[in-house]
């Protein structure tokens, strides 16, 4: 009878008549519970009925019955993964395996899948290859490796896969929702919106799609168009966690903070986690450059959650970005206290502060206590390297810098060659991690905040370690951007430029992106010059505060301006202003290298003018495409770039005299009076300020040097303390937030002779405001390896005099080029000892400072400093004289503008 009954219940699933048959099945069991097989074909009906619960109570007595049947193990292990139950799913899928059969690539992919969901991407991926290796043409499979390849931050793997995932499954539209996910992770955000739209036109209620949609809108800058998804979807389902938090950080881009806020209380009051929105939105300010805020987020979060992990691992990230270590540490010490040595994540962060710290030995032993699991993640390998390296132990920390990039090569580089405000495109090249270069990074960010301790060894063993890999043919573990902070020669800043340059032009010549050819330009009389300048500085920084009405004085009959943002800052004035005034301006922040090529190729460009060099946010690889005929230094990078691709670097006779021409690879083109453009309309604000304001004494002199704190160094700082020494009831009035930095400093005052209170340090101001506290200081003092440069501009524009020694190269004599070009030759000094004598000569002297005040008033507007307009002729006159040679066949060569008339003020 049972077995009639069976046939009869098979026949009914057969023809469809899936309730009938499942009413038919519940009775067999019902009669016969002994036997598996009726409970399997329940399970089974329960399963296509999106009965989970009542599928698997019905799998547990097949179990009991046949412990070891692989179908049943298989459609348990597919069920928990419906109900959330992945550990168990895992354990399940493991025991099929265990088992011989022809159901291991199933097992294999549905193991693939709970640790996916668990977050164990590498054992997820290694789950999937092997299914891969069973069934090569499984969409689901490729579709799982994308996921795990997308965990592990290989995207381009990842991309690839879930592209084989839709070569054989067109219409899926979970690979297209996983797709438009890496596309975002690659910085191709049109591409992202694109797969996610795909998913919407057929799945218009799609959660993940419009999730998806809402993502790439935001990195695209729509913020409007994100908020209306995301509020598009919380109509769907109002406490969706992630669109929620999602939101939150559209809030915050759009400058709504009050909003943002007011949604995360929302969350917390309903009762609602807001560790994942705060550690969010938190990332979000940090990427923002507003680390200030990220940190007030963090706090409000511990607020609430007093104690919380996640909470204490991104405020140690916050603070480490801030540089602000030792408070780092303090949170790590907590966050130690807190937390077993299983859990990886919050143990690794307490890692990056020892580090950060010096505390390489504590960071190891911390590192060994680790699960075997934890060598899964490029940060184990890429933090034990960092204290190795910090130990000396260069070997050992190579073996696991080379784990680390294979584990993850961009997440890696990017880690220690972006800061913490940069995102690089896909497409970028950074150097290679080596534990040169991790030594050479503690140590440069120690002499950076006034850490001096052996000053002359380590400068010694950093000329050392730089010298020996370069003569291995390696990459400079010194940058050429920090070079120019240190006691180095010209020969070896320029080797080190030189190597990065071949390094860069070397991996970017196998790809393939067409070169402009300047025939292809042509020069038709009266046509305009199209001249494009490339910089991630067109905001709040000092090359926009340089170039603000730059732009503006373009000759629109001669030339056609172009301006080239490598990143987005459209809340910036400064951004907006130099924005309207060129002709074109073009957003490349959300473009990779290759399509910013493609882009500049199709304006048109004549004249590429890189305004960055080496400088953070910098993008080399695009120029290494040559993507104009002409391609010029200029203005951001003190120093040659080292680099073929780039023809010209735009200087004046005081920063490169005639003999140190050979430290360039470019040919120098020299303006007259002063390299360094200026903006003759900045404001100087005018709300009255006091010294007490600031926290200046009231009486007394007033030293200043507004430099940041890493063009300190010692041979200058003593110079200061003898000065200060020698004038008395002086000051030295400095700007840093460091704390750190503050008290290495008033340290090492005090060990001068010097009270550390005679040390006044300032804080950020805008810019006028800044501007107009400069009248507090009675003189600024420059600094001797990297000079002033905009922090001079600044100082002569308020009216304060500036102090300099000429140096050797570029970077030491920027301040010595503006003297001239302000009509102030007898500012310049030519030894320390010249220097600390007119120092203290002018401080005692107050007739001979105030006639020196009163000359800098008058010459102002009446010399070519500060004339902006006299400054673009003599710019146009450069540009047309490199396109003329170009458009005659001639190759670059040194090029000298004439000088034209000054203009009086006006």
């Amino acid at each position: 009878m049972i077995e009639t009954l069976t046939a009869q219940a098979d026949r009914l699933v057969a023809e469809g008549h899936i309730e009938q048959a499942k009413e038919l099945y519940l009775r067999i069991c019902h009669f016969a519970p002994h036997r598996a097989y009726p409970w399997r074909r329940l399970a089974e009906l329960q399963y296509s009925l999106n009965h989970f619960a009542d599928c698997l109570r019905a799998l547990e007595y097949v179990l009991r019955l046949e412990p070891r049947n692989p179908t049943a193990l298989l459609l348990a292990s597919a069920t928990l993964l419906e109900t959330g139950g992945y550990e168990h799913a895992v354990r399940l899928a493991d025991q099929v395996l265990n088992l011989d059969g022809t159901n291991r690539s199933a097992a294999l992919l549905n193991k693939s899948t709970a640790l996916l969901r668990l977050g164990r991407f590498a054992e997820a991926l290694t789950a999937v290859d092997a299914a891969l290796e069973l069934d090569g043409d499984h969409a689901i499979a490729y579709s799982n490796r994308g996921s795990a390849l997308h965990g592990l931050e290989r995207p381009d793997e990842a991309l690839a896969a879930l592209d084989q995932a839709l070569a054989l499954r067109p219409k899926s539209t979970v690979v297209q929702i996983n797709r438009s996910a890496v596309l975002r992770a690659l910085q191709r955000p049109e591409e992202a919106l694109a797969a996610a739209d795909a998913v919407l036109a057929v799945l218009p209620e799609s959660l993940a799609a419009r999730l998806n949609r809402a993502a790439a809108l935001l990195d695209l800058e729509r913020f409007e168009e994100a908020l209306t998804t995301l509020d598009q979807l919380l109509e769907q389902q109002p406490n969706h966690p992630k669109a929620l938090h999602n939101r939150t950080l559209v809030l915050l881009r759009l400058g709504r903070y009050l909003e943002a806020l007011a949604a995360v209380r929302s969350l917390q009051a309903a009762g609602q986690s807001v560790v994942e929105p705060i550690l969010s939105a938190s990332a979000a300010l940090l990427g923002q450059g507003q680390p200030a805020q990220a940190l007030a987020w963090i706090d409000q979060g511990l607020i609430w959650h007093p104690g919380q992990p996640e909470l204490l691992r991104g405020r140690i990230a916050v603070l480490l970005a801030q540089e602000r270590y030792r408070t780092a540490l303090q949170t790590a010490e907590q966050l130690l206290t807190m937390t077993e040595s299983s859990q990886a994540s919050a143990r690794l962060a307490v890692v990056a502060a020892f580090n950060a710290n010096g505390r390489f030995q504590d960071a190891l032993t911390l590192l060994e206590a680790l699960p075997s699991s934890a060598r899964n993640d490029w940060v184990f390998h890429a933090k034990r390297g960092e204290a190795l390296a910090g130990l000396d132990r260069f070997d050992e920390a190579r073996s696991d810098f080379v784990a680390a990039d294979l584990l993850a090569s961009r997440a890696f580089r990017a880690n220690y060659h972006d800061g913490p405000f940069q995102i690089r495109p896909a497409d970028s090249i950074p150097p290679p991690v080596t534990p040169e270069l991790v030594w050479i990074n503690y140590e440069f960010r120690r002499l950076e905040h006034g850490d001096w301790r052996d000053y002359d060894s380590q400068i010694a063993a950093i000329r050392r370690w730089t010298e020996t890999c370069l003569a291995r043919g390696e990459s400079s573990p010194l940058l050429p951007f920090r070079a120019l902070f240190l006691p180095l020669s010209s020969e070896l800043r320029l080797t080190i430029a030189r190597r990065e340059a071949e390094r860069l032009a070397e991996a970017v010549a196998g790809l393939n992106v067409a070169i402009n050819d300047a025939s292809t330009l042509g020069s038709k009389e009266g046509a305009r010059l199209k001249i494009g300048y490339v910089s991630a500085d067109f905001r709040e920084h000092p090359t926009a505060h340089l170039m603000r009405g730059f732009f503006h004085c373009h000759d629109r009959h001669r030339f056609e301006i172009y301006g080239y943002a490598l990143r987005g800052e459209a809340d910036s004035a400064y951004y907006q202003r130099i924005k309207n005034d060129c002709d074109h301006f073009v957003d490349l922040s959300n473009m990779d290298n290759a399509a910013a090529v493609r882009r500049i190729q199709a304006d048109g460009i004549h004249v590429l003018v890189d305004l960055m060099g080496y400088t953070n946010d910098s993008r080399p690889e695009i120029f290494c495409h040559r993507p104009a005929p002409i391609q010029v230094n200029w203005l951001g990078f003190p120093g040659s770039s080292g680099a073929e691709y780039l023809d010209y670097v735009v200087v004046d006779p005081v920063v490169l005299p005639p003999e140190q021409a050979v430290f360039c690879t470019e040919q120098p083109v020299y303006l007259p009076n002063c390299y360094q453009v200026n903006d003759r309309w900045q404001e100087i604000a005018e709300t009255g300020i006091q010294r007490a304001d600031q926290n200046l004494p009231e009486q007394g002199f007033v030293f200043c040097c507004f430099n940041q704190i890493q063009k300190l160094e010692p041979v200058m700082f003593s110079v200061w303390m003898r000065i200060l020494l020698r004038v008395q009831d002086s000051v030295l009035w400095l700007y840093s937030e460091s704390e750190e930095a503050q008290d290495n400093l008033r340290a090492t005052a005090t060990a001068c002779g010097v009270a550390g209170e005679r040390l006044v340090f300032a804080k950020r101001l805008p810019k006028d405001r800044h501007l107009e506290r400069h009248r507090l200081a009675d003189l600024f003092l420059d600094t001797r390896i990297y000079g002033a440069h905009t922090t001079a501009s600044d100082a002569l524009w308020a009216g304060l005099p500036v102090l300099t020694c000429l140096g050797e190269a570029f970077p030491a004599r920027v301040a010595a080029s503006l003297l001239h070009a302000v009509g102030l030759p007898e500012l310049i000094t030519h030894s320390l000892a010249e220097y600390e004598e007119r120092a203290v000569r002018l401080a005692t002297q107050p007739a001979e400072l105030a006639a020196l005040r009163d000359k800098l008033a008058y010459n102002r507007l009446r010399t070519p400093l500060f004339d902006t307009e006299r400054f673009t002729r003599h710019l146009e006159r450069a540009y047309e004289l490199m396109w003329e040679r170009d458009v005659q066949g001639l190759p670059p060569a040194p090029l000298h503008v004439s000088a034209l008339p000054s203009r009086e003020p006006g």
